[in-house]
């Protein structure tokens, strides 16, 4: 093992903190396999996050503006003939140890501690906007009550089309947990719905099953997402949106998620392949830009062994 103070260059601490949120290994497995110590995994995956997260969450997780939203409205219509959908929205649980002192709070419905992450995306399945915190016990509607969307609707794009006579502003796709507003749409409910009122929730919830789609390829690709963790439950919420905004990277470069059934985890042993350099890791460059090219841990901050 490495002592804690010895440096670790950019590219193995990205490396370890990669490889900690893929495989969900403990501290001390991911320490064995890089050779280092717990404690400087714990710094790697904390400053590699904290790294991503002020440098990059902006510029890989926004909202689009009126012309992007206009054209993935256009998909949209295209393909489901729902006019001015310009992203689909909804949240999921994310396994996190719960503490002791308001531990019931973070049971989730199924009976499992979690937080949730909110999530809007867009028609390619690249996340757009989040809101993760909140414990488990939390509905979706007390989430989406909580989130910036609801409190700044200014930031979202605004656009209307003319649709028989009706103005349609730019809106998001919502499942019945959410409120029906003027940019947020929502299917009928009731049990007497006519067949025009099926047949719109029919084409509604053909855009809202991206959302799942885009939190099944988060979560097969970064099973710290889908797997309980040994990272502390108050920094899980930064861990979640690190996983965003590499999920945005993977996507956009078109990486291949891994096969589920064959490839549920990488073997706890199996020390991580360095890729070609011709053929440089999907995102690898850019998450070492936000680290800044530091070549060292540093070796002050202070963390449980």
């Amino acid at each position: 093992m490495s002592s804690p103070r010895e440096a670790v260059p950019t590219r193995k601490r990205v490396a370890i903190a990669r490889y900690k949120l893929a495989t969900c290994s403990e501290y001390r497995v991911v320490g064995e396999t890089f050779g280092v110590s717990k404690t400087t995994v714990h710094r790697c995956v904390y400053g590699v996050c904290q790294a991503i997260c002020s440098k990059l969450i902006k510029q890989k997780v926004s909202l689009p503006d009126v012309d992007e939203a206009l054209e993935i409205a256009q998909h949209n219509y295209e393909a489901h003939k729902v006019p001015q959908v310009y992203g689909a929205i909804d949240g999921s649980h994310i396994p996190v140890l719960a503490p002791s002192d308001g531990y019931r709070d973070y049971i989730n419905r199924k009976g499992w501690t979690s937080i949730v992450l909110q999530a809007v995306v867009d028609d390619r399945l690249m996340i757009r906007d989040i809101c993760v915190g909140s414990p488990g016990c939390s509905h979706d509607a007390a989430v989406f009550a909580t989130s910036h969307l609801l409190r700044y609707p200014a930031k979202h794009p605004q656009a209307s089309k003319d649709v028989e006579g009706v103005q349609v502003p730019l809106h998001l796709a919502g499942d019945p947990a959410y409120p029906l507003l003027p940019w947020v749409m929502k299917g009928y409910s009731g049990p007497n719905l006519t067949a025009t009122q099926e047949t719109f929730n029919e084409h509604l919830s053909a855009i809202r099953v991206k959302v799942e789609h885009t939190f099944g390829h988060l979560k097969a690709r970064l099973h710290v997402l889908s797997k309980q963790s040994d990272i502390d439950y108050t920094f899980m919420p930064m861990v979640v949106a690190t996983c965003c905004v590499l999920h945005n990277i993977f996507e956009k470069k078109n990486q291949q998620l891994p096969p589920a059934a064959l490839h549920p985890t990488v073997p706890h042993a199996q020390q991580p392949q360095e890729h070609h350099q011709d053929q440089p890791d999907a995102g690898a460059v850019e998450i070492r830009e936000a680290l800044g090219h530091s070549s060292s841990v540093s070796p002050h901050k202070q963390t449980n062994d």
